[in-house]
């Protein structure tokens, strides 16, 4: 018989019954399963607990709070020394407990993140971060400039999590409460990272509204960051890039959708912060179309 891992499973989960059956399916049938699998219900009005309850796993239901107070919640009632975080409409590759425990205990890391499988319309389309260029090691200086972490690869000595301060509940960082935490996470150690793809990862396409709250999210987490370093002032110079980015990245999806205003009035945000030429083109394609 297989000896289970001391890991336990947290999965927040909101109107998730279409996926949750195939997201606990592979955690059951790791080559190395977890101790423990917790369902945390965050206010659903589907099947999502009976799905859950079926499976045999553990089931915790709370008022719709956002998946950081639910991931709080499972972090909580863990008692395994290691914890695991996977979306409701996700699921992990057969191996990942088994192989992500050896490469923590190989390292002697608290915190591994790595790449996932980007999954559109069941279809696998590609890793999420073969794009980018990511060490093996991310500090909160890299962090600052992008977040390639992906909540549902993660697994961390349930210790540090604690000891970081867990999730933010607040609304400001609803739309980021992980990006949060990975930062107060590195602020004590560095987090470790594996190009090796460990999780599928279904991509639904948010409305251009959820980025405002994003947007604004990042500023609130980059704050923080800055009054943390006040004496090394190159930090506020890379927290402010990224602050621009963002809005780029805002502005484009504004641009798509047809939005050559609000658009307009991103790019300006983004140069007023640190001006590039990204947002110098961006503001001329955004003067044509309007």
């Amino acid at each position: 018989m297989t000896q289970s891992a001391p890991l336990t499973v947290v999965i927040p989960a909101f109107n998730a019954e279409p996926y949750l059956g195939v997201t606990l399916d592979a955690i059951q049938s790791q080559t190395r399963p977890p101790e423990r699998i917790i369902v945390v219900d965050d206010g659903s009005d589907d099947g999502t607990v009976q799905v859950a309850r079926s499976s045999g796993v553990d089931v915790v239901s709370q008022d719709r709070r956002g998946a950081g107070a639910a991931r709080n919640r499972g972090v909580q009632l863990s008692e395994s020394d290691f914890v695991a975080f996977c979306n409701a409409d996700d699921w992990f590759v057969p191996d990942k407990v088994e192989r992500d425990l050896e490469q923590l205990e190989a390292l002697g890391a608290v915190c591994l993140a790595s790449d996932a499988w980007d999954v559109c319309a069941e279809r696998v389309e590609g890793r999420r971060n073969v794009s980018r260029v990511i060490p093996n090691v991310l500090t909160e200086e890299f962090l600052i400039r992008c977040n390639p972490i992906i909540c549902s690869t993660v697994v961390a000595r349930r210790r540090s999590i604690v000891d970081a301060g867990g999730f933010d509940e607040s609304a400001a960082l609803v739309a980021i409460s992980e990006y949060d935490l990975w930062m107060r996470m590195a602020t004590r150690e560095p987090i470790a990272y594996s190009h090796r793809p460990m999780t599928f990862c279904r991509v639904i396409k948010p409305d251009v509204g959820c980025r405002e709250g994003f947007v604004e999210g990042v500023d609130t987490v980059l704050e923080r960051v800055v009054a943390r370093h006040t004496d090394e002032p190159h930090f506020g110079g890379i927290a402010r890039r990224r602050r621009a980015d963002v809005r780029l990245d805002r502005a484009q999806e504004l641009m798509d959708a047809s939005d050559y205003e609000a658009a307009a009035a991103e790019i300006r945000a983004a140069q007023d912060l640190t001006w590039t030429w990204r947002g110098f083109t961006q503001s001329i394609s955004a003067k044509i179309k309007r």
